[in-house]
């Protein structure tokens, strides 16, 4: 019974301090103002949809609702925290794109030095078709332009189709209804294609890159070996060709 009075509590004052009426919040409840009277009075419990709804209409955690910590972070933008999309997420994303809280499931993270705002959501790279702008594994850090007449050519984006999620280097058609793909790596025989923007979800513009290469330090010893053996041969190559020099000087 103490549990349910205290949060019958808290939930009071955050209504009192963002000045909502009983009858807005229980509409945002999708409950009666009578229901929800008897909730925040303590005489019914709460279940655990309404906490999750209460948490994101006053952005403060369901454990600050439930036992009242003041302390743990809540993940959003406004505390620079930014939604991270890794490759085996990629599907479920796709197909979650048009519910309102698909971002929910997955994780967030801050990063030093960065201040995200707004429509930002870091993206794990599959494939190396954009080497060596980006590699396989690399996360890059994307912001979504609503407008695609404002995206630049030769703009590097992430582009979130019905199909697909794909990083390219976008080029201005001559077509206004589509946008030219195309790849960094020189190797890659896929060459450039067309999308149209119809079939453009959302198109976000690659403002940076966490790398996901790391060399192990056994790598970086052995290279360094290799580096001094090669070092060694150059300078005995150079001491060679000056011994024969001074031989063919002899011989004549």
């Amino acid at each position: 019974m103490r549990g349910r009075q205290e949060i019958g509590k808290r939930i009071k004052e955050l209504r009192s301090r963002h000045k909502f009426s009983q009858k807005h919040v229980a509409e945002r409840l999708f409950i009666s103002q009578a229901a929800y009277s008897l909730i925040e009075n303590s005489q019914n419990g709460i279940v655990a949809e309404h906490i999750i709804n209460l948490s994101k209409l006053y952005d403060v955690t369901t454990d600050y609702l439930l036992k009242g910590d003041k302390f743990v972070i809540k993940m959003s933008v406004t505390n620079g925290f930014v939604p991270y999309i890794g490759v085996s997420a990629h599907a479920g994303f796709i197909k979650n794109f048009d519910t309102d809280e698909h971002l929910e499931s997955y994780d967030w993270f801050r990063i030093p030095g960065f201040n995200p705002t707004q429509n930002q959501k870091l993206f794990e790279v599959e494939g190396n078709s954009m080497a060596p702008t980006v590699l396989s594994g690399d996360v890059v850090i994307c912001q979504s332009q609503k407008n695609l007449e404002n995206v630049l050519d030769d703009s590097l984006v992430l582009i979130i189709s019905k199909v697909a999620i794909l990083i390219k280097r976008i080029r201005v058609s001559e077509d206004p209804s589509f946008l030219i793909m195309e790849n960094d790596n020189t190797q890659d025989e896929e060459g450039e294609k067309k999308i149209n923007k119809q079939d453009i979800r959302e198109l976000m513009i690659v403002r940076g890159k966490i790398s996901g290469v790391l060399v192990p330090h056994h790598e970086i010893a052995a290279k360094g070996k290799i580096q001094a053996l090669e070092d060694a041969l150059d300078l005995l190559k150079k001491e060679v060709y000056k011994l024969n020099k001074k031989i063919a000087t002899l011989s004549h």
